[in-house]
């Protein structure tokens, strides 16, 4: 394992724990927001996984049955967090409509489609976790970068300059770079290597500015889960 994959690994596991305790705040309250951050949060989590497995097995000699677990729970937990990223862009472009129809139903939807091409043979079983990147991923990174946007639009006038103000700008600028690296760059070129370690530094220090967006929001009766 080298310094950057641990150096992402490190920056992911303490992004995830600040989201987990962010979500266990006292100041959370059902709302609107209540469906927004969470699943940000499960995407970190999930993304986690993935790099722990993959590390894991570069240095741990298995045998081959336990390596074909290890690896199918690797693709899914990939797959999974770029469910949770589409349905986290969104939940955040989307949490001030109120429509008939639930549109974070839309992710759902989109993978159970897939799983069924899947078990038809449309296309490989290595296809899967691409198809998943290309499809959630990248579109949810887009649309999460534009909601944060947005938000920090719609708010930066209550808020002034709070630093949860360049949490929001951070997180857009994390999700912009994971677009990048998941939908644009080549995935195991180094240039992609540093960029997905910087983005994950970035998401780190975002999850500490956002803490005082959630508590200032939770007093307004915006909560976070």
């Amino acid at each position: 394992m080298n310094i950057l994959d641990l150096s992402y690994i490190a920056f992911l596991t303490f992004a995830s724990l600040v989201f987990i305790r962010n979500a266990k705040t006292k100041h959370a309250a059902p709302s609107r927001f209540k469906n927004v951050f969470w699943a940000l949060t499960a995407f970190v989590i999930m993304k986690l996984i993935t790099s722990v497995i993959t590390q894991g097995q570069s240095i741990i000699d298995t045998t081959s049955y336990i390596s074909i677990l290890l690896e199918s729970f690797r693709g899914m937990a990939s797959v999974v967090s770029n469910v949770f990223l589409f349905h986290f862009g969104i939940s955040i472009l989307t949490y001030k409509i109120n429509t008939r129809i639930d549109y974070k139903i839309f992710p759902v939807l989109l993978l159970l489609g897939i799983i069924m091409f899947y078990l038809t043979g449309i296309f490989q079983p290595s296809e899967f976790e691409k198809i998943s990147r290309f499809s959630f991923g990248y579109n949810g990174a887009i649309l999460g970068f534009v909601g944060c946007i947005n938000l920090y639009l719609d708010k930066r006038e209550t808020l002034r300059n709070d630093i949860s103000l360049y949490g929001l700008i951070l997180l857009g600028v994390f999700l912009l770079m994971y677009a990048v690296t998941d939908g644009v760059l080549a995935p195991h070129a180094l240039s992609n290597k540093m960029i997905k370690t910087i983005s994950a530094g970035v998401v780190a220090a975002a999850s500490l500015m956002l803490n005082n967006f959630i508590k200032k929001e939770g007093t307004k009766k915006v909560g976070f889960v």
